[in-house]
């Protein structure tokens, strides 16, 4: 496509535009020249007087949202063809219906204002519609997702993990729950642990309020693999991680550290290697794969694999372990220091605990850190943001279709998605792709792989 000027007429000046196979090049005589890749097109359209607005997030200034609008100079029939090009290649979608919920109290307790300052501007220049809700108490956003209209495209959290915890076993006590679980969810990062938009948006981006509204304008559904826990005779979900020990500690133990934001996680676990507790329990495991380096193939296989289909469900599937382990499992009951299962590669952006993880193998990744040494401990601190602990040999790491936790006394907590839940017995399995998430990729932003082979 040929270069083209816009005549701003907020400033009386030219501005040339010239498009490229991977974005848009923006010049003025007054500034330096900009490289906008189509990603980062927020809105590009003609009105009725030939008038072109264009929006961009401009990496140069970390992401801010800039428009340029005037008449075109030397374009006239082909002005709007033009624009569904760069519409196209910038795959701007027509106008969504978001249902955003904000929550106030999360991490720092900014969220409201990163909403109004950031996410909501980005929002209506995309064009979308959106039904803005401040969360005011614990479990709201259970309650709105339980009784949610089915007429939004996306539900958007701007928050910390837990909302969307909430969320999904809203839609498993909806009126209709299999429906209910075909609207995404879209993170946008606003809490303490910010660990799902890391994994979707990936660690250079993920704490980014831009980047991730404007996945919500324009990301693609893909989906999730949920789980289900049975605990106490009654049923929960989980789309993220389950702790037991150390990393319990660390979620549950720091609640009044939320001021802090993800460095309360490191906090929590400095202390708790003060007081390196073991973990009394019993783990059996319904174990598919346990060799590291076919962990390490599958997720390259994995990823080069064509674009999937969105599964439907026409009914959630019943609870198939619900009297615990059965004969096939493997049990482990050497000296634990924690349990961590999840199917997220960061649970922090300091932290990827799961680093072959994937959102819809039909699997849940279950890593087993035995008690060692503090200072074996500290050490493997060293590169946990890459996920070099995965590689230590007193790491167990499975691929599991399901797993049962028994906890043998009555100290320390058990958590689920950071949330604090009995310290009973329970069962996990996988629900295979019964959730959606709005993402710019096909899979989790996680170049694991390629930082490994």
């Amino acid at each position: 496509m040929a270069a083209f000027q816009l005549h701003n007429k907020q400033n009386n000046s030219n501005i040339t535009i010239t498009p490229d196979d991977k974005g848009l090049s923006i010049s003025s005589p007054e500034a330096s020249t900009f490289h906008v890749d189509y990603w980062k097109v927020v809105n590009c359209y003609i009105d009725d007087e030939k008038v072109i607005y264009l929006s961009v997030l401009l990496s140069e200034h970390n992401n801010e949202l800039v428009d340029f609008y005037g008449i075109a100079n030397d374009l006239d029939q082909g002005n709007e063809t033009l624009i569904q090009d760069i519409r196209s290649k910038s795959k701007l979608k027509s106008a969504r219906r978001l249902k955003a919920l904000v929550n106030p109290v999360g991490g720092t307790g900014k969220a409201v204002d990163y909403y109004v300052e950031t996410v909501a501007p980005i929002l209506k220049t995309s064009g979308c519609i959106v039904d803005m809700q401040v969360l005011e108490y614990k479990r709201h956003a259970f309650d709105i997702a339980k009784a949610l209209e089915l007429e939004y495209d996306a539900v958007v959290c701007v928050s910390g993990d837990g909302i969307l915890h909430e969320v999904l076993n809203g839609f498993l006590h909806h009126q209709t729950p299999s429906e209910a679980f075909k609207m995404p969810l879209c993170p946008v990062p606003g809490g303490s642990g910010n660990g799902i938009s890391v994994c979707v948006l990936g660690a250079e981006d993920g704490l980014d309020l831009s980047i991730a509204a404007l996945n919500a304008a324009k990301g693609d559904a893909i989906p999730l693999d949920l789980f289900s826990i049975w605990q106490d005779g009654k049923r929960t979900l989980s789309y993220l991680t389950q702790a037991a020990g150390l990393m319990a500690s660390i979620d549950i133990g720091t609640e009044n550290l939320r001021w802090m934001g993800d460095t309360r996680f490191t906090v929590g676990y400095l202390r708790s290697l003060f007081w390196n507790a073991p973990c009394p329990c019993e783990i059996y495991i319904k174990v598919k794969e346990d060799n590291k380096d076919e962990m390490i193939k599958l997720l390259h296989e994995k990823r080069l694999e064509k674009p999937f289909s969105l599964p439907e469900y026409t009914q959630i599937p019943p609870v198939t372990y619900k009297n615990g382990p059965q004969q096939d499992w493997i049990k482990i009951s050497d000296d634990v220091f924690y349990l961590y299962a999840g199917q997220v590669p960061w649970v922090s952006k300091d932290l990827k605990q799961f680093p072959v993880s994937m959102p819809n193998d039909g699997f849940i990744d279950v890593a087993v850190q035995l008690n060692v040494s503090r200072m074996h401990k500290l050490k493997a601190m060293d590169g946990a943001e890459h996920g070099a602990m995965f590689f230590d040999d007193s790491l167990k790491y499975y691929k599991a279709k399901a797993y049962h936790f028994n906890p043998l006394d009555n100290s320390g907590y058990l958590a689920a998605d950071g949330e604090q839940i009995p310290l009973l017995p329970f069962t996990v399995e996988v629900l295979p792709s019964l959730g959606r998430l709005i993402s710019p990729f096909t899979s989790w932003n996680n170049s694991f792989q390629e930082d490994n082979l």
